[in-house]
């Protein structure tokens, strides 16, 4: 974790020192980093999936992973656009991305809303 605070501090050194210079060049440094940290986001979640994976292989919680990986994606992704949105000073237009994402996801877990409802309901009988 150190070396990508790191890696984020000493970007953020030098888009400052290029934003007085050659400020060009520094949404390009900026976004260079961002990559960067994307991908070593990306390769840490990996293990956690794999994990998680393993222990819900052979029960009928694969659909419920599955699920909770998209909602995630969709998640992860719609907030890395909002925050370029805002970067860029568009406050309005990050908010109404992040909006949409909810209800992606709300619309992603309809069918699971459903199997809890009519759980709930076959619960209630007994």
């Amino acid at each position: 974790m150190i070396k990508y605070c790191g890696v984020a501090l000493c970007t953020l050194a030098a888009v400052l020192i290029l934003r007085g210079q050659k400020s060009e060049f520094a949404g390009y440094v900026s976004l260079a980093a961002s990559v960067i940290l994307l991908g070593a986001a990306i390769t840490t979640f990996l293990p956690i999936f794999e994990y998680i994976k393993g222990i819900v292989s052979g029960t009928s919680f694969g659909s419920y992973l599955e699920t909770l990986a998209k909602a995630l994606g969709i998640t992860l992704a719609v907030q890395l656009a909002a925050e370029i949105c805002r970067d860029s000073g568009e406050a309005a237009l990050a908010s109404k991305l992040e909006l949409i994402g909810k209800a992606e996801v709300l619309l992603l877990c309809l069918p699971l809303i459903s199997e809890l409802i009519k759980l709930a309901a076959e619960l209630m009988q007994i």
